[in-house]
């Protein structure tokens, strides 16, 4: 369900990717943390600075995932949806997407899924790429007036199964009973042309300047 090993990138990209800037995300009465799609494991070797948590991790590639065993106190390496059943229901103070929902052929049913393994305050945490950043609606989309899957990385990276923008991951999260606590568009552009071209559609493109959309979010109630 995570990134397809077919179109793997190498140990240098998405698998040391640090996402760091989700640490604030992460609520401090969180002690036990799963993460799927944990990569070499930096953002759970962050997570591990407080001694008194409990951090799993998912991780598809094996390479990534046998460095990240050295740090996580569980780590399954492997589809998630073939672990799902090993994994404690009612346990997670806080379950962790980094720039992973994007990867999975239906997100919401992993989220869905999800809310079973949510302790009683439990939380989800994701960052998904925004399709409406300015680089790629101008420059891609509207300029070149092209929709190309590229194996660098990117917004139109060659592993993306599903795009999103904040309305729709907003929307996505509600249609399987989450209630929104935090969402909001993250990582803004740092051209100065992107900010004024921005400026000039009077608030129309305002979230097209932010790359990411990070969510918190936990299950609605009955």
């Amino acid at each position: 369900m995570e990134k397809s090993p077919e179109n793997m990138k190498n140990l240098n990209g998405y698998y040391f990717n640090d996402r760091l800037d989700m640490l604030k995300y992460i609520p401090d009465t969180a002690v036990r943390i799963l993460e799927v799609g944990c990569g070499a494991g930096i953002f759970c070797s962050a997570l591990k600075q407080r001694s008194d948590r409990e951090v799993w991790g998912v991780e598809i590639n094996p390479e990534a995932g046998e460095k990240a065993r050295a740090i996580c106190d569980r780590i399954f390496v492997g589809d998630f949806n073939d672990f799902f059943e090993e994994l404690p229901k009612n346990y997670f103070d806080c379950v962790v997407f980094n720039d992973v929902l994007e990867h999975i052929y239906a997100p919401w049913d992993t989220l869905r899924m999800v809310k079973s393994l949510l302790s009683d305050t439990g939380l989800v945490v994701s960052s998904i790429p925004n399709f409406r950043y300015i680089d790629n609606l101008i420059t891609e989309i509207v300029w070149r007036k092209d929709f190309r899957y590229k194996p660098e990385g990117g917004i139109l990276d060659d592993t993306h199964i599903r795009f999103f923008t904040y309305k729709s991951a907003a929307r996505m999260y509600q249609e399987q009973g989450y209630e929104l606590v935090i969402h909001e568009c993250i990582r803004p552009c740092k051209s100065w042309k992107e900010k004024l071209f921005i400026n000039l559609t009077f608030g129309i493109l305002s979230d097209a300047r932010y790359k990411h959309i990070a969510t918190v979010a936990k299950p609605a109630r009955q």
